[in-house]
């Protein structure tokens, strides 16, 4: 199968941070589609949290291509969430154990997706996998700790869950960046606290 080019736009506020193209396989380009057609808030997020990535990215001073695959690694991170049902998707309750259980299949079911395609790096296999991962060995889905960490992941992780609180949902209302700040900073053992800290500064001065 063929390959063609899929733009990756980064930007923060109204600043372009990096624009950049990838070969991708079309089968993910078509699993890209269908996640926006069957859950825009996700697609959404995913657009957020690759832009968030890449100007992290830049803050840090990482290479170039490092910046560019951080960028599609935020894009692609919650493709898995296109095997999901719509119904727990948009629930707007609480989850059962059973609907939790689901929900939280889709990194695994995005690794595996993605995995079958030889030109997906490996750090975007990474942060799809693990993007749900906490320092203190409390996320999932494979309980990882400390330096079991990739620095990669750690950068998706903190950008994942700011984008998911300011954002609004079908179940809460959209937070605001200092009350979303606030809980991210006392959430103990969930992020990496000198990466946390650089991160908020980026966004604060947006």
């Amino acid at each position: 199968m063929g390959l063609r080019s899929v733009q990756v736009a980064s930007s923060i506020s109204s600043a372009v941070v990096e624009v950049t193209s990838f070969d991708l396989d079309p089968a993910i380009l078509t699993r890209l589609d269908l996640l926006q057609a069957r859950d825009e808030t996700t697609f959404r997020h995913s657009q957020a949290v690759a832009e968030l990535m890449a100007a992290f990215a830049r803050h840090l001073m990482m290479e170039p291509d490092s910046i560019r695959l951080l960028g599609l690694a935020g894009l692609l991170h919650d493709i898995g969430k296109t095997e999901l049902s719509i119904a727990v998707l948009d629930k707007p309750g609480r989850l059962t154990a059973n609907e939790m259980a689901h929900m939280r299949s889709h990194p695994a079911r995005g690794h595996r997706f993605l995995s079958q395609f030889g030109s997906v790096p490996d750090v975007v296999l990474d942060i799809c996998l693990h993007h749900h991962e906490r320092l203190d060995g409390t996320g999932y889905p494979d309980r990882l700790a400390g330096a079991e960490i990739s620095l990669p992941v750690r950068i998706a992780t903190i950008c994942d869950v700011y984008d998911a609180l300011v954002s609004p949902r079908q179940y809460r209302p959209a937070w605001t960046p200092k009350d979303t700040a606030d809980w991210m900073l006392q959430a103990d053992g969930f992020f990496d606290p000198d990466l946390l800290r650089q991160f908020l500064h980026l966004v604060s001065t947006k």
